[in-house]
Protein backbone atom coordinates (compact mmCIF):
# COMPACT_ATOMS: atom_id res chain seq x y z
CA UNK A 1 0.00 0.00 0.00
CA UNK A 2 1.56 3.39 -1.01
CA UNK A 3 2.00 5.65 2.23
CA UNK A 4 -0.10 8.17 0.80
CA UNK A 5 -3.26 6.13 0.14
CA UNK A 6 -2.95 4.75 3.95
CA UNK A 7 -5.93 6.20 5.60
CA UNK A 8 -7.01 4.88 9.78
CA UNK A 9 -9.83 2.14 10.32
CA UNK A 10 -10.03 0.73 13.34
CA UNK A 11 -12.89 0.05 16.18
CA UNK A 12 -11.91 1.60 19.58
CA UNK A 13 -13.10 -0.44 23.00
CA UNK A 14 -13.81 2.78 25.38
CA UNK A 15 -14.46 1.48 28.72
CA UNK A 16 -16.32 3.82 31.17
CA UNK A 17 -17.12 4.47 34.85
CA UNK A 18 -18.12 8.30 35.98
CA UNK A 19 -15.88 9.94 32.75
CA UNK A 20 -18.18 12.46 32.59
CA UNK A 21 -15.44 15.10 32.97
CA UNK A 22 -12.79 13.78 30.40
CA UNK A 23 -15.07 12.34 27.70
CA UNK A 24 -15.58 15.48 25.36
CA UNK A 25 -12.18 16.25 25.32
CA UNK A 26 -11.45 12.73 24.87
CA UNK A 27 -14.20 12.19 22.18
CA UNK A 28 -13.08 15.32 20.22
CA UNK A 29 -9.10 14.42 20.74
CA UNK A 30 -9.83 10.82 18.64
CA UNK A 31 -12.43 12.28 16.04
CA UNK A 32 -9.54 15.22 15.07
CA UNK A 33 -6.39 12.22 15.47
CA UNK A 34 -8.42 9.85 13.19
CA UNK A 35 -10.03 12.68 10.80
CA UNK A 36 -10.60 11.04 6.73
CA UNK A 37 -10.62 7.18 8.23
CA UNK A 38 -13.04 5.21 9.12
CA UNK A 39 -13.18 4.35 13.07
CA UNK A 40 -16.11 3.47 15.31
CA UNK A 41 -15.82 4.64 18.95
CA UNK A 42 -17.50 1.82 21.43
CA UNK A 43 -18.05 3.57 24.40
CA UNK A 44 -18.85 0.87 27.36
CA UNK A 45 -20.39 2.33 30.37
CA UNK A 46 -20.60 -0.35 33.33
CA UNK A 47 -23.13 1.52 35.03
CA UNK A 48 -22.02 5.90 35.48
CA UNK A 49 -24.24 7.59 37.95
CA UNK A 50 -22.99 10.99 37.22
CA UNK A 51 -24.40 11.58 33.76
CA UNK A 52 -21.65 9.77 31.16
CA UNK A 53 -24.27 7.40 29.50
CA UNK A 54 -26.72 10.65 28.72
CA UNK A 55 -23.40 12.48 27.49
CA UNK A 56 -22.46 9.90 24.86
CA UNK A 57 -25.81 9.29 24.10
CA UNK A 58 -26.08 13.20 22.89
CA UNK A 59 -22.33 12.69 21.37
CA UNK A 60 -23.67 10.00 18.99
CA UNK A 61 -26.57 11.84 18.28
CA UNK A 62 -24.18 14.31 16.81
CA UNK A 63 -21.51 11.82 15.47
CA UNK A 64 -22.78 8.34 14.35
CA UNK A 65 -19.07 7.34 14.69
CA UNK A 66 -19.63 7.27 18.47
CA UNK A 67 -21.87 4.19 20.06
CA UNK A 68 -23.04 3.34 23.88
CA UNK A 69 -22.94 -0.47 24.98
CA UNK A 70 -24.32 -0.20 28.93
CA UNK A 71 -23.54 -2.92 31.26
CA UNK A 72 -25.01 -3.33 34.58
CA UNK A 73 -22.47 -2.81 37.51
CA UNK A 74 -21.71 -6.00 38.95
CA UNK A 75 -19.94 -5.86 42.58
CA UNK A 76 -16.94 -3.71 43.41
CA UNK A 77 -13.76 -2.92 42.17
CA UNK A 78 -12.18 -2.32 38.58
CA UNK A 79 -14.09 -4.55 35.59
CA UNK A 80 -12.12 -3.35 33.03
CA UNK A 81 -11.93 -6.94 31.25
CA UNK A 82 -15.61 -7.66 30.96
CA UNK A 83 -16.25 -3.75 29.30
CA UNK A 84 -12.90 -4.82 26.45
CA UNK A 85 -14.45 -8.48 26.16
CA UNK A 86 -18.10 -6.12 25.62
CA UNK A 87 -16.46 -3.77 23.09
CA UNK A 88 -14.58 -6.56 20.78
CA UNK A 89 -17.83 -8.33 20.89
CA UNK A 90 -19.82 -5.77 19.65
CA UNK A 91 -17.14 -4.86 16.91
CA UNK A 92 -16.73 -7.66 15.73
CA UNK A 93 -20.35 -8.17 14.94
CA UNK A 94 -21.54 -4.66 14.25
CA UNK A 95 -18.55 -3.30 11.83
CA UNK A 96 -15.69 -4.75 9.49
CA UNK A 97 -13.15 -2.73 11.25
CA UNK A 98 -9.82 -4.76 10.51
CA UNK A 99 -7.94 -3.27 13.86
CA UNK A 100 -9.39 -3.33 17.05
CA UNK A 101 -7.67 -0.70 19.97
CA UNK A 102 -8.25 -0.88 23.62
CA UNK A 103 -7.98 2.84 24.69
CA UNK A 104 -8.87 4.69 28.35
CA UNK A 105 -11.19 7.17 28.95
CA UNK A 106 -9.26 9.01 31.95
CA UNK A 107 -6.57 10.73 30.26
CA UNK A 108 -3.38 7.83 30.69
CA UNK A 109 -3.68 7.02 26.80
CA UNK A 110 -2.37 9.87 23.99
CA UNK A 111 -5.08 9.93 21.23
CA UNK A 112 -1.47 11.76 19.78
CA UNK A 113 -0.61 7.95 19.54
CA UNK A 114 -3.71 6.22 17.66
CA UNK A 115 -2.60 6.60 14.17
CA UNK A 116 0.68 4.89 14.29
CA UNK A 117 -0.31 2.00 16.58
CA UNK A 118 -3.46 1.21 14.04
CA UNK A 119 -0.69 1.65 11.09
CA UNK A 120 1.39 -0.78 12.98
CA UNK A 121 -0.76 -3.62 13.02
CA UNK A 122 -3.04 -2.45 9.47
CA UNK A 123 0.52 -2.36 7.39
CA UNK A 124 3.91 -3.42 9.29
CA UNK A 125 3.10 -6.79 9.92
CA UNK A 126 2.31 -6.99 14.01
CA UNK A 127 -0.78 -8.46 14.69
CA UNK A 128 -0.60 -7.11 18.20
CA UNK A 129 1.20 -3.95 19.17
CA UNK A 130 1.16 -2.90 22.85
CA UNK A 131 1.23 0.72 24.13
CA UNK A 132 4.11 0.24 26.60
CA UNK A 133 5.53 1.79 29.76
CA UNK A 134 8.85 0.09 29.92
CA UNK A 135 9.57 0.06 26.03
CA UNK A 136 12.55 2.53 25.34
CA UNK A 137 11.46 5.84 24.70
CA UNK A 138 8.16 6.05 27.00
CA UNK A 139 7.79 8.29 29.87
CA UNK A 140 5.55 7.92 32.84
CA UNK A 141 3.68 10.77 34.46
CA UNK A 142 2.57 11.39 37.41
CA UNK A 143 2.36 7.84 39.55
CA UNK A 144 2.81 7.21 43.15
CA UNK A 145 6.04 5.41 43.63
CA UNK A 146 4.37 2.77 44.87
CA UNK A 147 1.86 2.33 42.01
CA UNK A 148 5.10 2.26 39.68
CA UNK A 149 6.90 -0.26 41.78
CA UNK A 150 3.75 -2.35 42.36
CA UNK A 151 3.55 -2.20 37.91
CA UNK A 152 7.13 -3.49 37.56
CA UNK A 153 6.96 -6.41 40.07
CA UNK A 154 3.49 -7.45 38.66
CA UNK A 155 5.18 -7.28 34.94
CA UNK A 156 8.22 -9.07 36.35
CA UNK A 157 6.45 -12.23 37.57
CA UNK A 158 4.59 -12.40 34.44
CA UNK A 159 8.19 -12.10 31.87
CA UNK A 160 8.76 -15.20 34.09
CA UNK A 161 6.10 -16.94 33.90
CA UNK A 162 5.25 -15.96 29.81
CA UNK A 163 7.37 -14.50 27.26
CA UNK A 164 10.47 -12.55 28.76
CA UNK A 165 10.64 -10.19 25.87
CA UNK A 166 7.65 -8.53 26.77
CA UNK A 167 8.11 -5.80 29.31
CA UNK A 168 4.57 -4.43 29.79
CA UNK A 169 1.39 -7.27 30.37
CA UNK A 170 -0.97 -4.78 31.95
CA UNK A 171 -1.41 -1.62 30.18
CA UNK A 172 -4.50 -1.62 28.10
CA UNK A 173 -3.73 0.76 25.59
CA UNK A 174 -3.56 -2.28 23.49
CA UNK A 175 -3.50 -2.03 19.05
CA UNK A 176 -4.66 -5.79 17.39
CA UNK A 177 -6.21 -7.17 14.42
CA UNK A 178 -9.02 -8.58 13.80
CA UNK A 179 -8.29 -12.14 13.41
CA UNK A 180 -6.28 -11.34 16.51
CA UNK A 181 -10.07 -10.22 18.23
CA UNK A 182 -11.69 -13.31 16.86
CA UNK A 183 -9.23 -15.57 18.16
CA UNK A 184 -9.77 -14.45 21.64
CA UNK A 185 -13.60 -15.11 21.00
CA UNK A 186 -12.74 -18.96 20.78
CA UNK A 187 -12.16 -19.13 24.42
CA UNK A 188 -14.40 -18.03 27.45
CA UNK A 189 -13.67 -14.58 28.81
CA UNK A 190 -11.94 -16.09 32.54
CA UNK A 191 -12.42 -12.97 34.20
CA UNK A 192 -14.16 -9.69 34.82
CA UNK A 193 -11.23 -7.66 36.38
CA UNK A 194 -8.11 -5.89 34.21
CA UNK A 195 -6.78 -9.74 34.68
CA UNK A 196 -8.42 -10.69 31.60
CA UNK A 197 -5.88 -8.09 29.80
CA UNK A 198 -3.19 -10.78 31.11
CA UNK A 199 -5.30 -13.36 29.60
CA UNK A 200 -5.53 -11.70 26.35
CA UNK A 201 -2.05 -12.06 25.42
CA UNK A 202 -1.71 -15.74 27.03
CA UNK A 203 -3.70 -16.71 24.15
CA UNK A 204 -1.98 -14.78 21.34
CA UNK A 205 0.95 -15.60 22.88
CA UNK A 206 0.21 -19.31 22.87
CA UNK A 207 -1.01 -19.36 19.24
CA UNK A 208 2.43 -17.43 17.94
CA UNK A 209 1.16 -14.48 17.34
CA UNK A 210 3.48 -11.82 16.32
CA UNK A 211 3.09 -8.61 19.79
CA UNK A 212 5.60 -6.06 19.71
CA UNK A 213 5.64 -2.75 21.92
CA UNK A 214 5.74 1.01 20.97
CA UNK A 215 6.19 3.53 23.54
CA UNK A 216 3.82 5.61 24.98
CA UNK A 217 3.30 8.43 27.00
CA UNK A 218 1.23 7.45 29.97
CA UNK A 219 -0.44 10.21 31.53
CA UNK A 220 -2.49 11.19 34.08
CA UNK A 221 -5.34 11.36 35.14
CA UNK A 222 -7.41 14.52 33.79
CA UNK A 223 -10.54 13.78 36.27
CA UNK A 224 -12.66 11.95 38.68
CA UNK A 225 -11.07 9.11 40.64
CA UNK A 226 -9.48 5.43 40.35
CA UNK A 227 -11.73 2.67 39.99
CA UNK A 228 -9.37 0.17 41.42
CA UNK A 229 -10.23 -0.82 45.61
CA UNK A 230 -7.72 -2.27 47.32
CA UNK A 231 -8.52 -5.86 46.65
CA UNK A 232 -7.94 -5.79 42.99
CA UNK A 233 -4.37 -5.91 44.26
CA UNK A 234 -4.35 -9.11 45.39
CA UNK A 235 -7.21 -10.72 42.84
CA UNK A 236 -4.91 -8.75 40.23
CA UNK A 237 -1.43 -10.99 41.78
CA UNK A 238 -3.66 -14.06 42.32
CA UNK A 239 -5.10 -13.47 38.54
CA UNK A 240 -1.87 -13.17 37.02
CA UNK A 241 -0.08 -15.84 38.61
CA UNK A 242 -3.15 -18.29 37.77
CA UNK A 243 -3.25 -17.09 34.25
CA UNK A 244 0.82 -17.66 33.89
CA UNK A 245 0.74 -20.90 35.26
CA UNK A 246 -2.29 -21.67 33.18
CA UNK A 247 -0.38 -20.69 29.62
CA UNK A 248 2.69 -22.76 31.22
CA UNK A 249 0.67 -25.92 31.23
CA UNK A 250 -0.76 -25.25 27.49
CA UNK A 251 -4.13 -24.64 28.15
CA UNK A 252 -4.31 -21.33 26.13
CA UNK A 253 -3.17 -23.82 22.68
Amino acid sequence: MVEAEWRPDAGLCVPVLDERDSLATLLDEIAGRLAGGDYTVCVIDDGSTDGTKEFVRGYGARNKRVVLIERKRQGSGCRRGGATRAGLEWLLANTRHRVIVDFDADGSNMASELAGGIRRVACLGADVAIASKYAPGSQVLERPLGRRLGSRAYNLLLRLLMDPAIRDYSNSYRFYSREAAELLLRYPAGYESPVYLVEMLAIWLAHGLKVVELPTVYGSRRGGASKVVPTDFARGLFGALAVGLAYRSGRYR
